[in-house]
């Protein structure tokens, strides 16, 4: 008696194929009843409706990421300036008329060069051109090859591109506040570059400098000109994290973007060189001093939202052997390394390379 009431309203089990009980679950079969198979053809229709947005967002971010890559292609195609390879330094400070006796008037020759002519009729705004050689894709295409403009602000060219335009990459600028003129330059400019993620578009690959001084050593070079300059060299000085809110190191922040001359008591060289040199990932033999001028690349760090992912370079001179300096670079233990505590918090005093991606 007690076993019949136990079973008494346990319906008979289904011992049909697995596949065929899990298609009558979704699909609507025979003996279902209207409401059974109305729930079925919903959600048939959604599945079919999500893989179709699926497949169009695929689509169009195939199609965004084609788009930005053959943009900048193009502008690289038609425009960019080929330099002697040869030449290690600016000879001839950007003027066709430098007179290697009086240096310091030659500074005022400084003329536009023909290179940059087309660029500037089709944006004013072009002040230069920056290059990494030899950090190239499996076409042989440089991942850094970019004209570099000024806007009014920073803002300006943070998401449009050579034409003004709205283009999700933005372009290679330079700090609002810096000077790069006939004239001469800033002490130290900032160039700012979007990381794009698997977009790979703009400083998306300066992240490479994550990997270890192995890959240092192959691209220590940045050639960076303005459009008063031939063949401009950079040796990389310093690669390092940073962040840009206090809240993220306990309170402290060090503005390196407002570090452009090293003329007054807010930006000392000394300090300035002692800020890039305790973060850096790499330490090297180059003398650096407060009569060179440098370079700071900026971009976002995918591996923490906020921090900055920043290259420092410093303008070669006569003086300067790239072969010595190549061989001085070294990795420096993570514990001599200065990271944000937001940083700390979450890979400790460590290194870290996921990939150019992050």
């Amino acid at each position: 008696m007690a076993m019949s009431n136990e079973t008494a309203n346990l319906t008979e089990r289904d011992t049909s194929n697995f596949f065929v009980r899990f298609a009558k679950y979704f699909v609507p079969w025979k003996g279902d009843k209207s409401g059974e198979v109305l729930r079925k053809l919903i959600f048939c229709t959604s599945i079919v409706l999500f893989s179709m947005s699926l497949d169009q967002l695929s689509d169009y971010l195939g199609a965004s990421k084609e788009e930005q890559k053959s943009y900048i292609q193009q502008v690289v195609d038609e425009y960019e300036p080929k330099f002697d390879s040869n030449v290690s330094y600016d000879v001839n400070n950007g003027s066709d008329d430098y007179d290697a006796a009086n240096p310091e008037a030659s500074q005022t020759k400084k003329t536009i060069q023909d290179w940059a002519k087309p660029l500037l009729k089709r944006n004013p705004d072009v002040v230069g051109w920056i290059k990494i050689p030899g950090f190239t894709d499996y076409e042989g295409k440089e991942y850094v090859n970019f004209p570099v403009l000024q806007g009014e602000d920073n803002d300006d060219y943070l998401y449009k591109n050579l034409d003004r335009e709205y283009y999700e990459s933005g372009s290679i600028f330079i700090d609002s506040a810096s000077h790069m003129d006939d004239t001469g330059q800033t002490d130290n400019i900032t160039v700012f570059g979007h990381h794009m993620g698997y977009v790979g578009t703009s400083f998306t690959h300066l992240s490479e400098y994550e990997k270890g001084v192995d890959f240092l050593k192959d691209y220590p070079i940045i050639e960076f000109n303005s459009i008063y300059e031939n063949g401009c060299k950079y040796a990389i000085v310093s690669c390092f994290i940073i962040n840009t809110e206090a809240k993220d190191d306990g309170g402290d922040l060090w503005p390196y973007v407002g570090c452009r001359d090293f003329n007054d008591d807010y930006n000392k060289f000394e300090d300035w060189y002692d800020q890039i040199t305790k973060r850096s990932w790499y330490s090297n033999d180059i003398k650096c001093t407060a009569e060179d001028k440098y370079i700071t690349l900026s971009t976002c760090s995918k591996l923490l939202s906020d921090l900055r992912w920043v290259i420092v370079a410093k303008k070669l001179t006569p003086d300067d052997n790239i072969d010595l300096i190549v061989k001085s670079y070294k990795d420096r233990p993570d514990k001599e390394i200065y990271f944000p505590k937001y940083w700390r918090d979450l890979y400790g005093n460590n290194k870290v390379y996921k990939g150019w991606e992050y």
